[in-house]
């Protein structure tokens, strides 16, 4: 094997590796994981939740552990066969001394071959007594209270394991390797070699920093993630931090029974279209009202048919004149049409459907475009939105 060749596979095996520790959305979409590969072993994460991410530790654990030595193995292969040098000549042919660079290659190859005899072991050792001895088993254990329903660390997975079955839950997904999972009593942190408990009653949560990241700079497109630290008061459990998009927040802030205090340096980003939606209502508001007819009570009305929370409160009604900014008549296909609908709508939902029938790279001109109905696609401009009477 040449050396160019040598530099060639070791960048490849590198990237392989990367992709197996740290997978990305390609290859969990495909499931290129491990976790995928022995779904078998693991078990349901749905019906064991603890027992599953045991298994999944002490797996991950093995198999990285398993990379180094598959590198040394398959590149001495190569090189063997290529009967150009012996393994003695690599080493000689890097700038330091001979006798340095061989104990340091050897020492090397001793310490990854021994690498995945040591996790063995100690996974032989973590899984006796049903997995009693594993890092989270004795995590969990310090949550037991003899005498009350979490007598062990067995009662206290039973616990969380029940919790995790229901539907209540929220799972948010930090990153391809770590997740938080919100149940009704417990905060988890699930990481590739661990698990971080906290217990809802005795833990207090911080947002303690947010950094907001332009994601499309043509689109003006931002994301915002807020850092919160986990702060448990009880004894022996450690405290870690979670960091999410600012967009999860308000379902983690609904799940926990705790608030979650928030520092003055934390600052939420407002989105383009929330500040639009703000906008679009204070422009709505200086238009005609429409009144209902007498028999449509307002009371009457179905939710809104977009999010199926708040009641109708608008009704598209053409009131513009189609006429452009010079006052010139404008022609029949960009005049707006009336909208015989009946109120479907809020005006939060209309105000996003207006938005999302734009083009994105043109914010600054939205209010002075037009937008078709959701239901009967009649073309309307925002002087055609009114309150209904009575209703904001």
């Amino acid at each position: 094997m040449s050396q160019e060749s040598a530099i060639v596979f070791t960048i490849f095996y590198a990237l392989i590796c990367f992709c197996i520790v740290y997978p990305s959305t390609e290859f969990v979409s495909a499931g290129l994981t491990v976790d995928h590969v022995f779904s078998s072993t693991l078990g349901s994460e749905s019906i064991t939740f603890v027992q599953h991410h045991i298994r999944r530790t002490s797996l991950n654990l093995m198999v990285h552990s398993l990379l180094p030595l598959m590198y040394i193995r398959v590149y001495f292969m190569q090189f063997a066969s290529s009967n150009d040098e012996d393994s003695d000549s690599v080493a000689s042919s890097l700038p330091d001394s001979y006798s340095t660079v061989m104990l340091v290659w050897r020492v090397l190859i001793a310490a990854i071959v021994l690498l995945p005899a040591l996790v063995a072991a100690a996974i032989y050792y973590w899984s006796r007594n049903n997995w009693q001895n594993h890092p989270v088993a004795k995590y969990l254990a310090k949550f037991a209270i003899p005498g009350t329903r979490f007598e062990d660390w067995r009662a206290v997975a039973a616990s969380i394991n029940d919790e995790y079955r229901r539907d209540d839950k929220v799972v948010i997904r930090m990153n391809p390797v770590a997740r938080i999972v919100v149940t009704e009593s417990w905060i988890i942190k699930t990481g590739p070699y661990w698990i971080n408990v906290a217990h809802q009653d005795d833990t207090a949560l911080i947002a303690y920093k947010s950094d907001t990241h332009d994601v499309s700079q043509e689109a003006f497109e931002t994301v915002q993630f807020v850092n919160i630290a986990v702060k448990p008061t009880r004894a022996g459990i450690r405290e870690f931090s979670i960091r999410i998009n600012a967009l999860d927040f308000k379902d983690l802030q609904d799940r926990l029974s705790r608030p979650i205090t928030i520092l003055s340096s934390v600052k939420f980003h407002r989105s383009v279209l929330d500040h639009f939606v703000e906008v679009f209502k204070d422009q709505v508001a200086q238009n005609p009202r429409h009144r209902l007819d007498v028999d449509v009570a307002v009371d009457n009305l179905d939710n809104c048919f977009a999010c199926m929370q708040a009641q109708p409160n608008i009704k598209i009604q053409k009131h513009c004149l189609d006429v452009d900014e010079a006052g010139e008549a404008l022609p029949e296909a960009r005049c707006c049409q009336v909208c015989n609908c009946r109120p479907m709508w809020c005006i939060e939902c209309v105000a996003k459907w207006f938005a999302s029938r734009q083009n994105q790279s043109e914010r600054e001109s939205w209010l002075q475009q037009k937008c078709t109905c959701p239901m009967c696609r009649a073309r309307f401009c925002i002087l055609d939105v009114c309150y209904i009477e009575g209703r904001r």
